[in-house]
């Protein structure tokens, strides 16, 4: 339809293409190929196409939101990424996840190498080693930055007995802990613990929760393989924890909620039928249902509210607005408020992508001069303090801050 709604909604609509111009230039690339255009030239255009069209795409999705025929180029990018595998790239993929357990525990030994170097020889010493590795390994080198988080600590222990939901510590609050400068003195799943059972709606989290992975950060990649295996694990590990969907699966990153609520093509018949029998719910959404048993005694007086995309997707922007309102006496979710661009690890990827889609939100956070800075996701949370110079926090733990006792 080449109408362009979908153009003010792409995080990489000012750095490189937009959704539209993403189709428009592959179909330029199949004309020239069925006109027999040198192979040089041909070659050229994919390798610019590479960065422009596939490695910028935050595949958020969001240009479906805005489609009148919800057409997600999204969808197109993830195809052709996995197109560029190889058959070896695939299984590396299907064998990380597998063991994703040790992959996760990988990330975190090496971040807190990186804090320890950090430590020892200053901010700037991690991300110079960084730049330097990307040079001499290429651009799948992540880069550091001065947001990177800390480590996340291990989960709170919880028993199962009288639980109300179970709680699935997304892979992201797992591994990543504290952006600097935040003020939360507890980490995500010991705050949400904890305002569970001040509502009297306990959780549980299973002793085997460490290696499950939704399988979203695969799909994003194109890992065809390992996104059916982490699918698939981590359904069949929700249906024994829920006992048979009895008890409500709870996830503290709303990429991770929406990748488990819509990964049912990639499931077997049998695990298709589960999910359908699954009650998944995003902790923003748990966490507005059980306002009601909470008393707000600590308000803080303004707090700025980054609505994620997946939260747009999932129809739930406006449960992280509620929480956010009930524990502050203004809340800004601002005007310009859009996908950050950080896509799980395009932000260390490609920082450049992130800087540009958090531009004239960080400007009218900035300008705003809020006292607390919130969102729902680990890594929108870093994109937004890399953007502002503020750091965010889970929204959880604005709730859990919010509704303690307060000392006579």
């Amino acid at each position: 339809m080449e109408c362009g709604f979908c153009e003010r909604v792409c995080p990489s609509r000012e750095l490189t293409l937009t959704p539209r111009q993403r189709i428009l230039v592959r179909r330029e690339m199949v004309r020239l190929e069925q006109q027999g255009a040198p192979q040089a030239a041909l070659d050229a255009l994919w390798q610019d196409y590479a960065y422009a069209g596939l490695d910028t795409c935050a595949v958020d999705g969001m240009c479906a939101t805005a489609c009148p025929v919800g057409i997600d180029t999204g969808a197109l990018v993830k195809h052709f990424r996995h197109g560029r595998h190889s058959a070896m790239v695939e299984s590396i993929g299907r064998a990380v996840a597998v063991r994703f357990g040790l992959a996760e525990s990988v990330v975190k030994i090496g971040l807190g190498a990186g804090h320890l170097v950090r430590r020892l020889f200053g901010d700037d010493a991690m991300p110079a080693l960084t730049r330097l590795a990307r040079r001499v390994a290429g651009p799948d080198v992540p880069l550091w930055s001065r947001e990177m988080p800390s480590p996340a600590a291990a989960p709170p222990r919880t028993p199962r007995v009288g639980a109300a939901a179970v709680y699935l510590p997304a892979c992201v609050s797992r591994v990543f802990g504290c952006v600097p400068g935040e003020r939360s003195t507890l980490s995500l799943p010991q705050a949400l613990v904890t305002v569970a059972a001040r509502a009297g709606h306990p959780v549980w989290i299973p002793d085997d929760v460490h290696g499950t992975c939704c399988g979203t950060p695969f799909s994003s990649k194109g890992l065809a393989a390992g996104y059916r295996q982490a699918a698939n694990d981590a359904m069949e590990r929700c249906w024994h924890w829920s006992d048979g969907g009895r008890l409500p699966i709870v996830i503290d990153a709303n990429s991770c909620t929406q990748g488990l609520r819509g990964c049912g093509p990639a499931l077997t018949a049998e695990n298709r039928q589960r999910l359908d029998a699954l009650r998944i719910l995003d902790s923003v959404e748990f966490a507005r249902d059980l306002l009601p048993r909470l008393t707000v005694s600590q308000r803080v007086r303004s707090v700025a509210v980054h609505p994620t995309c997946s939260l747009a997707h999932m129809g739930s922007a406006d449960a992280l607005a509620a929480v956010a309102a009930a524990c502050a006496d203004h809340t800004l979710v601002p005007a310009t408020a859009a996908c950050c661009g950080f896509a799980g690890d395009r932000g260390f990827l490609f920082p450049e992508l992130t800087a540009s889609a958090t531009r004239a939100e960080a400007a009218e956070v900035r300008a705003a001069h809020c006292e607390d800075h919130v969102s729902a996701n680990r890594m929108c949370e870093v994109a937004l303090t890399t953007a502002t110079g503020h750091p965010y926090r889970s929204v959880i733990h604005l709730l859990e801050q919010a509704t303690r006792v307060s000392l006579p």
